[in-house]
């Protein structure tokens, strides 16, 4: 990792958990704390700016904002690992968004988008295929599941949700996450009778097996999180 980001992350982990607040020391002070050159700091309070974690006053101190009122869903991944440890109460919120929009999503593809459920039927998993089968295969069905909402909305979330989970499986602290969206995606059963709530058009049926299904990994993450 360049400097710049190292010092990018540092900075980001101290805002997260709150030890770093108001204003920032100054490019300066900052560069002799991380023993760096300005521009490498720079960079990195640059990229601080484009999370919206901290706004930059031309001529004035740089301030750390309030996280909930302007951060976006690209940081959700940094909320469920902040350095180096797994967050289960940030990876259960993420799930739980993530099956809220997932089962309304379902519920819109029935009601517009019936035909959608005969393609993810095509798209089940079987017992032969490889963890990273599994998961192309799962980012597929759920990619067609949500286009058919027609709602450009609903596919960008999507979008956002899959990278923060790409992001966060590249952690080794995130294993037993991994594994209970692993486990998810093996739900033949479910996922096809998904599928059939959709083709025949039951937006009902269809919201109440997505949240079924994506409810599993909340609950499998929760157990893990209470195991001593």
């Amino acid at each position: 990792m360049p400097l710049s980001g190292q010092i990018h992350r540092q900075l980001m982990d101290a805002i997260l958990d709150g030890t770093l607040t108001g204003a920032l020391p100054s490019e300066r002070e900052l560069a002799e704390t991380f023993g760096a050159n300005r521009h490498a700091v720079r960079e990195a309070i640059k990229r601080l700016q484009q999370g919206n974690l901290v706004e930059v006053n031309q001529g004035g101190a740089t301030r750390v904002l309030d996280i909930p009122a302007h951060a976006g869903l690209d940081l959700l991944p940094e909320l469920v690992i902040a350095r180096g440890t797994f967050n289960d109460e940030a990876t259960v919120g993420v799930l739980e968004l993530r099956a809220c929009i997932g089962a309304d999503a379902a519920r819109l593809c029935a009601e517009r988008s019936p035909h959608v459920g005969a393609h993810l039927l095509d798209l089940l998993p079987h017992d032969a295929m490889s963890d990273a089968e599994l998961s192309a295969t799962g980012a597929a069905y759920w990619t067609a599941l949500v286009t058919g909402t027609n709602s450009l909305p609903y596919r960008l979330a999507l979008n956002t949700l899959m990278a923060g989970l790409e992001a966060i499986d590249d952690s080794p602290t995130a294993k037993h996450f991994m594994a209970a969206l692993r486990d998810e995606s093996r739900r033949t059963a479910d996922l096809e009778q998904l599928a059939r709530t959709i083709t025949r058009s039951d937006p009902a049926a269809a919201h109440a097996t997505a949240t079924r299904l994506l409810n599993t990994s909340i609950t499998a993450v929760r157990n893990a999180a209470d195991r001593p």
